[in-house]
């Protein structure tokens, strides 16, 4: 996995999930699902109604260690119905 670092300078190229089981732990979910613990984190700090980029921005201010990559990831779970 790209350091934490490299990913912020030169763009995230794993897959958001592994990311977000670092950060947040639980296990990555088969499919194209965020982690549930993360969901939940995510579920609690932002409000969705407020479109996907404030979203990320919310996310990212609250956990300054999650890259672009892996808020969006987040941010757009989130806004799903």
């Amino acid at each position: 996995m790209q350091s934490e670092r490299a990913a912020k300078m030169f763009g995230d190229r794993e897959d958001p999930r592994h990311r977000l089981v670092e950060l947040f732990g639980g296990q990555v979910p088969e499919g194209e699902q965020p982690p549930e613990p993360a969901m939940r984190w995510a579920a609690a700090v932002s409000t969705p109604e407020h479109g996907e980029v404030a979203v990320v921005r919310d996310l990212r201010r609250a956990e300054p260690r999650l890259t672009a990559m892996a808020a969006t990831f987040l941010a757009r779970h989130l806004a799903r119905p």
